[in-house]
Formats: C-alpha cells, structure tokens, sequence
C-alpha cells in the first residue's frame, strides 16, 4: 500500500492575508534606532568602519557616559547603617552592567543631536534593526529617582540606568544593558547610514567643501565608509535641514 500526503492549497485571498500578518509580526517584533558618530579625525574613521565590518558597538559602564547624573538615586531608610550597606550593593551591581545607547526617530531629526554627536553634521547616524525586547526606552523625570529599599534586585538596578532627568529628553534614548566582561556587542542589524552634509544645497557649496580642511577631511573619509558599505550591501543617504527637521536629502554611491 502506498500512502498519499494531502496537500492543503490555501486560495490567494487566505495568502495574501498570511503575508500581511507576517509581515505585521515583523513589524511588531522589531524597531529602527539610531547610533550617531562623528567622523572629523582618523580615530573616530576607524571606529566607524570597525562597527560596519564587524556589526558591533562598544558598551560603556555607566560611570564613562556624559551624564554627570547618570546612575544617582535617592533612598530612604530607617537606619543610617542600612542605607550605607543599600548603596555599596546597588554601587556594586550598577557596575556588572555594560551599556549602548541609541535614539529614536525623532532625535534623528533633531539638528541639535546631530550637532552634539554627529561632529556638527561632519558625522553620521547608523540606523539599526533590533528586537524591541532586547531594549529598554529611557524614562524622563523630574526629579533624582527615588528607590524603594524593599524593591532591591536586578530590577531596580536597570531601573536606575534607564531612568534620566528632564532636560536629556530630547535624545529619545533607548539603551540596550548586558552583564558581560566584554565592550562589543552585536546589538542590531544595520540597515543603513545616513551622513551629514554640512554646507549642503547652497550656492557656494563646493567652494566651502573644497576650501576647509576639517570638511575636505571629512568628505575622504564619508567617501571610504560608503565604499565599505557598498561591499557590506548597506544603503547610505545624505541628510539636510528643512523646516529645522533632519530630513533625508538623497542616496550616495561611491565617490559622491
């Protein structure tokens, strides 16, 4: 006797449907983040081509990130000896931590982060496909977290670094926290970059481009990183200022 396997032929309609929810899955699983980098000297041109042959980024403790706040906490407790002993634990295990920050979309239009971190638009921003579960979205406050001593745990240390006054908020931040001896991690997928055109789009562009040597650096080096990419198959865009939004200007190829 032979056995015959049926086969289930679903119509078009019912296809079309499963795609769409694939496709639906996809998009609720993952996210697009952004890394700015500037890229104005040979030390900051190795570390971007690094990230693009390797696919990894450097994770800082949270002692070495520019917030002179980061990681600070209040407490309240019934003992001073307690309190003493609730700190150097939370102290202690704030530094098994390594940590990557990236923003959302709307830092990447914000001109004033492309100037902070983005070498005044003589930079960059690496846009990443990642696991949103894998990312926690910072927390903005008012005022120094309050920790609550009966909440001690993992939970309150990532609590504490994901958690940043007010005034940071327009860095959209998401940061992704490891426990691990090593500073390079694959975080993301990356989907593409964008560059920074400074003087772009004016009557005198070339003439500023080609005339300060800060720019004429930069250029060689945006043109080197595109060739990189082009053999890693990443897309690369150019950005410009309209209506004080980073939009994007068009794509690059090569020696543009």
């Amino acid at each position: 006797l032979r056995s015959h396997r049926s086969e289930t032929i679903y119509p078009p309609s019912s296809i079309s449907r499963r795609i769409t929810f694939l496709a639906q899955l996809q998009v609720s699983i993952y996210m697009k983040l952004y890394k700015f980098r500037s890229l104005t000297n040979c030390k900051e041109f190795e570390r971007a081509r690094e990230i693009f042959e390797t696919g990894c980024f450097y994770c800082s403790q949270y002692s070495e990130l520019n917030d002179p706040m980061e990681g600070v906490f209040s407490i309240t407790a019934i003992e001073d000896k307690s309190i003493r002993w609730i700190i150097d634990s939370i102290y202690s295990a704030k530094n098994n931590y390594k940590i990557c920050s990236f923003s959302g979309g709307e830092a990447f239009e914000n001109p004033t982060l492309w100037g902070y971190y983005a070498g005044g638009f003589k930079g960059m921003s690496i846009e990443i496909e990642v696991e949103k579960m894998i990312m926690k979205k910072i927390k903005y406050i008012d005022n120094v977290l309050n920790v609550d001593v009966n909440e001690l745990g993992d939970m309150i240390i990532k609590n504490i670094l994901t958690t940043k006054l007010t005034p940071w908020q327009q860095e959209a931040e998401y940061r992704y926290l490891t426990k691990s001896d090593r500073h390079d991690h694959k975080i993301g997928k990356i989907t593409a970059i964008y560059f920074g055109n400074p003087y772009g789009n004016l009557v005198n562009t070339n003439t500023i481009q080609k005339e300060k040597k800060n720019l004429v650096n930069y250029f060689r080096f945006r043109n080197e990183l595109i060739e990189s990419c082009r053999c890693k198959g990443i897309k690369c865009f150019s950005v410009k200022v309209s209506n004080c939004k980073v939009t994007v200007d068009q794509k690059l190829s090569f020696l543009s």
